[in-house]
This record gives structure tokens, sequence and C-alpha cells, in this order.
């Protein structure tokens, strides 16, 4: 018997362990995320639809410190042997304790008083639980409202709730909870008369006995207060116990702050609910400083690629003061005076710089000055940024052909010297961008300069009779300086189980950033070149697997990631979508919506499709922004040529009429289209205007606020 026990303890000890790292790992079958924000206090919101613990938790981080948010141990509320469980509610009837199960809570966003917030809806017993976390404030304050329901009950009952901390409390005055220590320090304050009492081990405070009447409903309302770095306890009791005379005024003005929020209207629930929860959650990744972690639970580290393409989802979502302060901080942290940029949180040497960012950063910054018309950033540094358009084109890294080469990919492995794609198309970008805004950086007299190495580079990527990058008549990623497509390697990967580890061969190609000069424009999205790419980048999709998705590339080659990519598979979105085949690009859209975090706008890197990389698949806010911009720049087909605005939808069926409220400069506009085919004419502010052989409309530059209402040809 004394064997048997003994071997008992150590199956629930084992059994406790396993399930801790599946709690603790980043991707797990039905697990969801949320993300708030209160001013330096980040909150991610863990949902779960399996039961291996508490289905609705959270991890609280500081919002400023990119490497914490790397792993889910390092949270301020993560406690060894504990984890975050402590953050779950509890519902006690009779000593027996309801929290949250996976299989019987629904999760969702909604708003309250104006705010973004998140609300979780399960039951206890015969009671429906509802609890809603807000941010309220711009300086750590989160409302916890709970909502009991006496919604299946016989007769009157009563319980108690149960809200804890991770350690037990320094402090516990009349209705406050505190928990201080250097880094952080933590309140919990409850509101009004019900009856509370601390526990013996000071680690939670119980709420009740609360009275519920059959049919009836009850609130409680909760904050909990964050202070980065820690304060002391005095201070942090009279700011939590008074928490309810000063939270008003901080709720209004974070409520009207988010006014300025991009809205849509369209009965395409897809598109309708994508817009949402990327404008809901797209704020919560980045600090008011302009710092965001590129891989939440996986990096813990920045990039300027992925600073730049995450402001340029931010500015499509309204986010003008955010935006701003994200490239401001990349301008002065992560860009040096000789224009090189940031590579995970450093600097590489030159052979394994990454060519795309000066692109992607002067692309964001165009767009920023076209929406804003704030070149203020600009002006202030314009040396740097010279120095960083001028950089790819230093002759070390390049030859007779005008293409860039070195020996990094854009997805960050080592090859032999060659020549990128999508190097070239975001040089090109990047230096045509830069000839657009040269009369911002006083250098007129090099916008010519520019347009002609771009035009260079374009001409010997499509056409160089021994280096361009085509291949039996499609697009390819990757071509040696030797002459020989780079496509079949031997390739030792990094990550057991990974193909490229386990595997004697792998193929590079195809490459979703094939899809990149469709999805930009740089070549005719619609022509044969274009589709033929797009055809060849069909064998991503479903490649090894059967939910469907892209692969970043071809999966033999994984060396850690292998699984359908969430922001990969946006670039080709894009690139159907230019190319008019927008059966291919509803079914990618409808992809990202149904998986990897498309509910709730948290998507993941990659569905890993290997047990090894469950523990660490990274929340990236880039997909987030690629799903913003691909509704607004290319569904509703609002676009920038020059600095004029023109405007050509190429709206899906199930999406038109569809009405759009667009911060604008120092106002707003509403454009309100009618349909989904071709544009007929367009009124703006009443006056009739036809497309232009394009079949866009252009809007002037005299415009600054009102309505564009755009009528489709009936075909």
């Amino acid at each position: 018997m004394k064997k048997l026990s003994v071997l008992m303890l150590l199956f629930s000890l084992t059994s406790q362990a396993q399930v801790s790292q599946l709690v603790d790992q980043s991707y797990f079958f039905g697990r969801d995320y949320f993300l708030l924000r209160s001013g330096q206090a980040k909150m991610v919101i863990q949902c779960d639809k399996a039961d291996v613990g508490p289905a609705f938790t959270y991890l609280l981080f500081d919002a400023t410190e990119s490497a914490q948010t790397s792993r889910k141990e390092k949270a301020f509320n993560y406690a060894p042997n504990k984890g975050f469980a402590s953050s779950a509610l509890q519902v006690i009837m009779k000593n027996y304790s309801f929290t949250a199960l996976g299989h019987n809570t629904i999760t969702r966003w909604t708003v309250e008083n104006g705010i973004p917030s998140v609300e979780a809806t399960w039951w206890a017993s015969g009671i429906k639980v509802r609890e809603v976390i807000t941010p309220q404030s711009t300086n750590g304050v989160f409302k916890r409202s709970i909502t009991l329901e006496s919604a299946d009950l016989v007769a009157e009952d009563t319980v108690c709730l149960r809200l804890s901390i991770p350690n037990a409390s320094t402090t516990f005055k009349e209705r406050v909870m505190i928990v201080s220590q250097p880094q952080v320090a933590m309140a919990l304050a409850i509101q009004g008369k019900d009856l509370i009492r601390i526990s013996e081990s000071k680690d939670n405070i119980e709420i009740g006995p609360l009275l519920l009447m059959p049919g009836e409903k009850k609130t409680i309302e909760t904050y909990l207060i964050v202070e980065i770095p820690g304060t002391n306890e005095q201070s942090m009791f009279t700011k939590s116990s008074s928490v309810d005379k000063w939270i008003g005024k901080e709720q209004k003005a974070i409520s009207e702050r988010w006014k300025n929020s991009n809205k849509i209207t369209t009965k395409d629930e897809v598109v309708q609910n994508l817009h949402d929860n990327c404008r809901f959650i797209l704020p919560a990744y980045v600090s008011e400083n302009g710092k965001m972690d590129a891989g939440v639970f996986e990096y813990g580290n920045q990039w300027v690629r992925d600073g730049s393409n995450t402001t340029l989802g931010m500015i499509h979502i309204g986010e003008f003061e955010l935006a701003r302060m994200m490239l401001d901080h990349m301008l002065k942290n992560m860009i040096l005076a000789n224009g090189t940029t940031m590579i995970a949180g450093g600097f590489d040497d030159p052979d394994r710089e990454q060519f795309d960012q000066m692109g992607e950063f002067m692309h964001v910054m165009k767009s920023y000055v076209d929406w804003t018309g704030d070149a203020s950033l600009i002006t202030e540094n314009r040396e740097k940024l010279i120095a960083m358009i001028e950089r790819p084109l230093h002759p070390g890294f390049r030859d007779s052909t005008g293409m860039v080469h070195n020996k990094r990919e854009f997805w960050e492995r080592t090859f032999n010297d060659a020549y990128e794609l999508a190097y070239q198309v975001w040089v090109i970008q990047g230096l045509n961008d830069a000839a657009d805004l040269a009369g911002f950086l006083k250098a007129d007299s090099k916008a010519g300069l520019w347009r002609k190495e771009a035009d260079k580079i374009k001409k010997a990527m499509l056409s160089h009779p021994k280096m361009k990058l085509i291949d039996n008549g499609h697009l390819i990623k990757r071509r040696n300086i030797s002459g020989e497509i780079a496509d079949k390697i031997k390739f030792n990967g990094w990550m057991d189980g990974a193909p490229a580890k386990v595997e004697s061969f792998s193929r590079l190609m195809p490459d979703a950033t094939m899809a990149l000069p469709s999805a930009m424009n740089l070549i005719d999205p619609k022509s044969a070149l274009s589709v033929n790419t797009l055809n060849e980048l069909e064998k991503l999709w479903n490649e090894r697997w059967f939910m469907g998705g892209y692969d970043r590339y071809n999966t033999s080659s994984q060396g850690d990631q292998p699984g359908p990519w969430t922001f990969a598979t946006t670039f080709i979105l894009r690139g159907q979508h230019e190319a008019g085949l927008l059966g291919r690009s509803r079914r990618s859209l409808e992809w990202l919506y149904n998986n990897a975090g498309g509910r709730t706008g948290a998507w993941f890197e990659e569905i890993p499709v290997i047990r090894s990389q469950a523990f660490s698949s990274g929340l990236i806010p880039w997909t987030s922004a690629e799903v913003s911009y691909f509704i607004v720049h290319h569904l509703m087909g609002v676009k920038f040529k020059g600095g004029t605005m023109t405007i050509k939808p190429a709206l899906y069926k199930t999406t038109a009429p569809i009405k759009a409220d667009l911060r604008y400069r120092l106002k707003r506009f509403t454009l309100d289209i009618d349909g989904h085919g071709p544009v007929a004419y367009a009124t703006i502010n009443g006056v009739k205007v036809k497309p232009n052989k394009e079949g866009a409309i252009e809007v002037s530059p005299d415009f600054i606020s009102g309505t564009i209402q755009i009528f489709t040809r009936k075909d």
C-alpha cells in the first residue's frame, strides 16, 4: 500500500509538471491570446479551449522591455511552481471552487465606454459569470468587472468570489491587497461594501458571501493597479484605495483617444471582425515610447523590418501618434549614423545586413507623411536618413549588374553570395519613396540619381541576360553571383525535428517573397509573369499539413519553424488581390480569420507542425499590421501615387457596400463604396469626379475632410 501511494504521488507530480508545461508553451491547439495595455503595463490574456488549467488567465509585462516578453516565466505575475494561475477568478459555492473551463467558456473583444476590452463568459454551477477586463488609465490600471447572473438557480443561494496575487501580500489595508517588489508593485482594490477577507496565506481575497435570488444579476467591480518599477507601499495604498475617485477622468481620456481609431462598417463578418480585432490589439503590442517585441514568447527582440511594417499597420488603423513614436524610436535607437539598421537587437557584419530594411523604413516614412502631413521626423533626421537610403548603393554591396548581393537571405539564413529577390524589391521601393520625399530631405539634387539606380536594379532583376531573377516564366527567390539558381541545398537546421535537420537535401523555392513585386505593383500584377509566379506559390499551400495556409518557403528547407506562416500568407494574399485573383485572396483571408489567432487579432508567426516548436511559437504584431494594411490599401484601394491620394476599390462581392471613417491629416473623412465592380464615378463633398485612365479616383491635394462616395459600375 505504501509503495502504491508513492507511485500515485509520483504520477500526480509528473502530471502536474506536464500540465504546467502545456500551460506555459506558447502554441497549444485551441489557445488564443488578447493583448491590452495601460501605460507601461502590458497584459497578455490567455484563453484555452482545452482543460489544462483555468481557461481565462493573464500575464503582466513591462511594455518598454521587449526582452521580458520572450518567455511567459518572465512575467511579473509568474510564480515558480504556480505559473500565472493566480490571475484566474474563482467562484466558491459550498466550499467548491469553480474556474472557467475551456470547453465551457466564451471569450471575445467588447467595447466598454468606448474602450476595447476583453470579455469571458462561463458557468459556475447555475450561475453565469461574466468577466470584463478594461484598461482604465495611461498609468497601469485595469478594471475587472465581474457580473454574476443567477440564470439557472432554482432558489436563492450564496457564493463567494476569490481573487489572487502570485505571492503573499506585503500590505493589506481596508479593501486593498498589495504585493511590492523592486521591479513592480501590484495591488488589488475591491469596490463596494460587500464583506471581504484575506486568506491566511495572504495571497488572495474572498468577497462575500453574496446572496443571489433566482434571475438576479450582481456586479462586483475590482481594479488591478500596476506600478513599474515598484513604488513604496503607502503611495501604492493611497492610489489604490481612492481609485474610484480619480479614475473617471483617466477613463474618459482613454475613451477620447480611442475615437482616433479608424472604423469600417460592412455586413462582411470576416472583413469587419478582422479590421476591429487588429485595431483593438495593435496599440497594445507597442509601448508609448514606440518600442515593441517582434515576437512575443519567441524573440524578445527588435528588427527595423518588423517595426517598420507594424508601423505601417498602425498608420492604417489611425494610430498616428503611436506610429510617430515608433518611427522616432527606430531613428534614435535602431539606425546608426552610417545607415546600418538593427537586426535582432544588434548590428550585423556588412555581408549579413538585411537590405530590405532601408526600403521598408522609407516606405512607412512616406506613408506616414502621406496620411498625417507631418514631415518633421524627416527634417530632424536628414543626414541619418540619407546615409541609410544610400547604404545599399555602396560598391561593396553591388556589382556590374547594379543589383545588391550578400550571403544573408531575407529569412536570415546564410548561403552562398547571391542576389535575393526581396532585397532588390525593397531597395527599389525605398529609393523611389526617398525620391518622393527628397524635398523634405533637402536632397532634390539626389532624387534623379535615386530613381535612376532604382530603375537600374529593376531592369537587371527582370531582364539581365544572365542574372535576372526569373526562370521558367516566373520570378525566383535567389540566384548566386556565379549565375546558377539557388534552390537545391544541403542545409543543417537548428531545431530537432525540423525538415532541414532530419532530411538530407532541401529546396529554397518557392518562397513567399516572390509575391512582393505583384503586391507592391513593381511589376504589372495582372501580367503573365505575376500570375505564373502566384501559381508557383500555390505549392506552398498545405505543403505538409491539412489545415491550409502558406509556408514562408519550401518546407523542406525549414531549419526551425515548419508550418503555415501568417505574415508570409499575407504577402501572397496581397499579391493575389492585386492580380485580381479574388477567389484565392478570399481563401487566404478566411484562413487568417479562422486560424492562428484571427479570432482575436493575435496571430502566431506560424502554426507549428513539429512539437519542439510549440513552446516558443511567437505572437507577431507584423501580421496584425499586414491585415490592417490590406483592408485599407488593397481592399478599399486607398493609395498614394507620389503625393496624390488615389482610390480604386477591389471589394469582394460579400464586402460591398462598405463605409469607412478614416483619420486623415488633422481631420477625418468618410469613404462610402456602394459596390464591388469597377469605379463608374465618385463624388467628393458633392462634386462629381471621373476615374483616371487606370480606373482610380484622384483626390485633390486640397482635400481636407468630408465625404468621398464611390459609385461602381453594375455590369
